[in-house]
């Protein structure tokens, strides 16, 4: 009898030991994470020239109850790199890397605010009683925004407030510039961007385009209003046809700006609407 019972009590022991390690909980310390970390992208160009700095907002969720004061969040910017590498030539076996920084890095104090700055710590905060927050990222208007986009790859760190969540949501990307960009709800050229069922393909010759015919800033603000009041098929309606009369018109073939390209390079190809 008491074999058998020896026996079981390993048994439960070696069970036990063989269960996966649990998830997280969350019931030890209050954590954060981020409610999304979908790309984010910003322009300065549709602002007035005095207007020299913008402010996005990162929407941050917390685990574990709230509290009944202001909570800080810490941010911090990391480095992105890209990889080569050389194979062995017999056995294709990687042998050797390369890590090279991701060009055009924000720079804190040139193209946003640092989050150290003592002036930004009572605007990253969660406020009390709260459970959620928009953390602002303060971005600035260099001059070198008008040739490049730049890269604010952000990363949450755990404080004396909070510990992370999930893995998976504790960075994002913001990319911003000083000339025309993707918006949001134009992100890729593919179904999963709502822009591209009634645009198309995305190039910087076409947004122009939609621009000087529409007289409106084509941004992410315009095309949510567009598509919430029912008007995006009217403009596409427009837009099919002012690039037929523009693209058809003698003086501007001969001068070459028909057709409208998706840049301007003359081989580049033509924009069209779907």
């Amino acid at each position: 009898m008491k074999q058998i019972i020896c026996f079981c009590c390993f048994a439960l022991v070696m069970a036990a030991g063989c269960k996966k390690a649990p998830y997280l909980t969350y019931s030890d310390i209050a954590r954060i994470q981020m409610a999304d970390t979908i790309t984010q992208s910003a322009t300065f160009v549709f602002e007035p020239q005095n207007i020299v700095q913008d402010t996005a907002y990162i929407q941050v969720n917390t685990i574990g109850g709230i509290a009944p004061y202001d909570r800080q969040v810490k941010f911090v910017q990391i480095i992105d790199y890209s990889y080569t590498y050389k194979r062995d030539s017999i056995t294709n076996q990687i042998i050797d890397s390369v890590a090279t920084e991701t060009p055009f890095r924000a720079i804190p104090g040139v193209h946003y605010v640092n989050f150290d700055d003592k002036n930004m710590q009572s605007l990253m905060v969660v406020k009390a009683n709260e459970a959620t927050a928009r953390i602002p990222v303060i971005l600035l208007r260099d001059t070198s925004l008008a040739t490049n986009t730049y890269r604010l790859h952000i990363q949450l760190a755990a404080n004396s407030e909070f510990g992370l969540g999930e893995q998976i949501a504790r960075e994002k990307m913001l990319t911003f510039s000083d000339h025309l960009e993707r918006f949001d709800s134009w992100r890729v050229d593919s179904y999963l961007a709502p822009a591209f069922s009634w645009f198309g393909k995305y190039s910087v010759g076409k947004h122009q385009f939609m621009i000087d015919v529409l007289k409106q800033n084509i941004d992410d603000g315009w095309f949510k209003a567009a598509n919430s009041n029912g008007s995006l098929r009217q403009y596409v309606t427009v837009l099919k046809q002012a690039l037929i009369d523009f693209n058809g018109n003698p003086d501007n073939i001969a001068s070459g700006k028909a057709p409208i390209r998706e840049t301007s390079s003359p081989s580049s190809s033509a924009i069209t609407f779907p």
